[in-house]
Order: C-alpha cells, then sequence, then structure tokens
C-alpha cells in the first residue's frame, strides 16, 4: 500500500475530529492509525493510537495533536478553513456516491455546514438541491428517485470538477 494511500483515513480523521458533523470516536483513530501503520508509516504515537482502548477519547485527542505535528509534512492537511471544508464536502460526497451516506444527511452536511455563504462556491448547487429536496420531502412524503439521481450527478460532477 503507498503511504499516501495508507493517510487518507488519518487525514480524514485529523479532519473531522470537532466538526458537528462527525464526532470524534476512539474507533475510527485506532483503525486509521493500523492504516497507516500497515502502510508505511511509524511513528511512536501512531503505535500508541493502534492500541488504545475504546473509550480512552481524552487521550486519542493528545494523540491525534501529536500525529498532526509529527506527520504534518506528509499529511498535506489543508491550510485554511475554506480548503478544509472543502476536503469535508469530497468525503462526503464520497460518502454519498459509495452509498455509506443518506442523500439527505449527505446535503445538510455539504450545504448547511461546509457551504460557504458564497453563492460563486462550488458547493452552492448542492444547498439550492437541499431546499427542493426538504420541499419535496414535507409535500410529497420523501425524496422521488429523480431528485436522489440528481444529488448523485452533482456529487459526481463536484468530485471530478474544481473540488478535486
Amino acid at each position: 500500500m503507498e503511504l499516501d494511500h495508507a493517510l487518507e483515513p488519518l487525514r480524514r480523521v485529523l479532519l473531522e475530529r470537532g466538526t458537528a458533523g462527525c464526532p470524534e470516536t476512539v474507533a475510527a483513530a485506532v483503525e486509521a492509525a493500523w492504516t497507516a501503520l500497515a502502510g508505511g508509516a511509524d511513528t511512536p504515537s501512531l503505535w500508541e493510537l493502534g492500541a488504545l482502548p475504546e473509550w480512552d477519547v481524552l487521550e486519542a485527542r493528545r494523540l491525534l495533536a501529536e500525529l498532526e505535528q509529527e506527520l504534518w509534512p506528509v499529511l498535506q492537511l489543508p491550510a485554511t478553513s475554506e480548503a478544509r471544508d472543502w476536503a469535508l464536502a469530497r468525503y462526503c460526497l464520497r460518502d454519498l456516491l459509495d452509498g455509506r451516506l443518506d442523500p439527505l444527511a449527505a446535503a445538510e452536511r455539504i450545504g448547511l455546514e461546509l457551504c460557504p455563504a458564497d453563492p460563486g462556491s462550488p458547493l452552492w448547487p448542492v444547498r439550492r438541491w437541499l431546499y427542493i429536496a426538504e420541499e419535496q420531502q414535507e409535500h410529497c412524503g420523501g425524496l422521488t428517485k429523480e431528485a436522489v439521481a440528481e444529488l448523485h450527478d452533482l456529487a459526481a460532477q463536484l468530485l471530478a470538477g474544481p473540488l478535486s
């Protein structure tokens, strides 16, 4: 496994810690540590995190902060909050397309948490889709297959475009 690919779960855990949409879990951090170790990353903090019990949230937070410092040059985490939000939006879009995230939940996370107020943002169409979908939920009793397909098309376009 290539190191950059092996570090991807750790990047995601580091980006998502502390966000309202994805609460930090020790299990995800431990799994990310083992993936990074299997891919060739090797630091004492990774080994410690990989052996951490699921109940030790405070130690996980400390180790993640340490890892962020230790592996900063290799992790290539986004430097700005806008770049961080775009990275999280990419994860969310991939989860949607892979069936790991409900369409409405994905659109709410992207449209309400990660989309800047700027109507020129590449994420703005997701927010627009969300408003239409909420109306559809209220008046039609649920999302239509067409609406879900539209969001999937939008997600594929965004992943192929400026966010990737």
